[in-house]
């Protein structure tokens, strides 16, 4: 997977970053299976997830601070509006958060934060949907940049407050 070894912090769309504990070899069926342990320190949690579906499920290296930078960049470009069907919404978004990619979740931040811009009333799944991916974002710049859950929180407050303010159309 990626390069990634034991001991390393991953990050898994699902939860966010975890430590890849150990890989071990459990019963599947009839037969033996292999899987990386992972451990979630903010959900005292470990999980298994099978080694053959690994980069499949959006597991991967912690984001470099560079593709960070990057992502902010991202985040102040135009926005895309999203689709007027709450279904087609929740697919296109939840597809971009599962992917696992640091870049779509920035993405979707920004065109839900965006979507006032055009009129487009956000329902409780946009909404939750965004607490998930700013969770999945603020969970990364703890980790990678090396700041407390409050600074991470905090920084992206400001961010989003700083896009509320800018002057972008829609692609």
């Amino acid at each position: 997977m990626n390069g990634i070894k034991t001991g390393e912090l991953v990050f898994y769309p699902l939860h966010g970053v975890g430590l890849l504990e150990e890989k071990v070899t459990l019963p599947y069926e009839d037969k033996q299976k292999d899987y990386f342990k992972v451990y979630f320190e903010e959900l005292k949690m470990n999980i298994f997830i099978p080694e053959d579906s690994a980069e499949q499920q959006g597991v991967r290296p912690l984001s470099t601070p560079e593709t960070l930078e990057r992502s902010k960049t991202l985040f102040f470009e135009r926005f895309r509006e999203l689709p007027e069907l709450a279904s087609d919404r929740k697919k296109i978004l939840t597809q971009k958060l599962r992917s696992g990619d640091i870049l779509n979740v920035t993405e979707v931040i920004r065109d839900l934060v965006c979507a006032p811009k055009y009129d487009l009333r956000l329902s409780s799944q946009d909404k939750l949907l965004l607490e998930a991916a700013c969770n999945l974002l603020k969970n990364e710049l703890m980790h990678v940049l090396s700041i407390s859950s409050e600074q991470a929180a905090d920084s992206l407050k400001k961010t989003i407050n700083l896009r509320l303010k800018h002057k972008s159309e829609s692609l």
